[in-house]
């Protein structure tokens, strides 16, 4: 068996190396989708603990790899038509031994190499079905998930996230990941709290402190921009039982002028309710009509099972009716109402 691994590993680390190079460019600062390679590769190339992991503000795929990227291109032998027989030789050996849970987490992170994060997710699938107490397991598989779905943190990515947290409180990659599904939420506060927490992992690589440092001051300093305002979402007992914890939820603020074009506008899960969510000017969906431009306003909340913007028949509301800006500290709304 250990045989057997050994001359796995050597065949995959082989194929990465001549694959290293294209994917070393970096994500587009704000594009969710590019981390499932990035990810995957530099999972499968270094230590858990050598990670620089997601760490780019609003960009839970930005992966800090400078070193990598520093590193000389090499010429080798292998191609990756190499690892893919690799792969293929490690799936075809799981399949007459599936309880090897070393094998399908390595099988997984092959597949986030080769950009195959649906693969790559049932295998994690499998792995943490065999070994369930494995923190770092946990939150590879949550990168996994929303890899296979367009940089996506939310619902079943989350949960993921939030069982990691559960076992290992200080799992570097899974706070990060919760910290970036903050950001993506606009719940800065939130992001802020969860890369304090990063920085005080014990035995945390210096660069992730930093980077965690400097995402914090950046995210106080957007935060403080404009005009914003906490709302508190919640869905009522009477209506838990008709949606799905899949379904999209939106959170928007409209003007007190009859307007229905959003001054600022959030968007989260029902798997995430109740929650607080921000609202700020930095969300403002066309200029001049910022939240800092109305003294007036009205927060609205609506479950979407189709995920469409557009309000349909079938849909859940609630809102908070007009309130003051400025004195409005944490706005309620409870959706109890079918739009008809």
């Amino acid at each position: 068996m250990m045989a057997f691994w050994l001359i796995v590993a050597a065949m995959l680390t082989g194929a990465l190396a001549c694959i290293v190079p294209p994917l070393l460019h970096g994500p587009t600062p704000g594009r969710g989708t590019s981390h499932a390679a990035l990810a995957g590769l530099l999972i499968a190339l270094v230590p858990a603990s050598a990670l620089t992991l997601y760490m780019r503000i609003g960009d839970p795929a930005a992966l800090a790899i400078q070193e990598a990227a520093s590193a000389p291109t090499r010429e080798h032998a292998d191609t990756p038509a190499s690892m893919e027989a690799a792969v293929s030789l490690l799936a075809a050996r799981l399949q007459r031994d599936p309880n090897d849970a070393q094998g399908w987490s390595m099988l997984a992170r092959s597949y986030m190499v080769l950009d195959r994060p649906g693969d790559a997710t049932e295998a994690y699938r499998r792995a943490v079905a065999l070994n369930p107490r494995d923190a770092e397991l946990r939150a590879d598989y949550a990168d996994a998930i929303a890899s296979a779905n367009d940089g996506n943190l939310d619902g079943a990515t989350s949960k993921v996230i939030e069982s990691a947290l559960a076992i290992d409180a200080n799992q570097p990659k899974a706070l990060a990941l919760a910290a970036s599904a903050a950001f993506d939420r606009r719940d800065f506060a939130g992001a802020i709290r969860y890369w304090e927490r990063l920085m005080n992992v014990p035995d945390l690589a210096p660069e992730i402190g930093q980077q965690a440092r400097k995402n914090i001051d950046e995210t106080r300093a957007l935060a403080a921009k404009g005009a914003s305002v906490n709302v508190r979402v919640s869905l009522s007992a009477e209506l838990e039982k008709r949606v799905r914890p899949t379904d999209t939820v939106f959170v928007y603020a409209l003007a007190d002028d009859g307007s229905r074009m959003p001054l600022a506008v959030q968007r989260l899960s029902v798997s995430q309710l109740p929650a607080t969510v921000r609202l700020d000017d930095s969300m403002s969906m066309t200029p001049g009509r910022r939240l800092s431009d109305f003294s007036r306003i009205s927060i609205d909340a609506r479950v979407s099972a189709s995920g469409q913007a557009r309000p349909a028949s079938g849909d859940m509301m609630g809102s908070s009716g007009i309130v003051s800006l400025e004195g409005a500290k944490v706005v309620e709304v409870r959706i109890d109402d079918v739009v008809r």
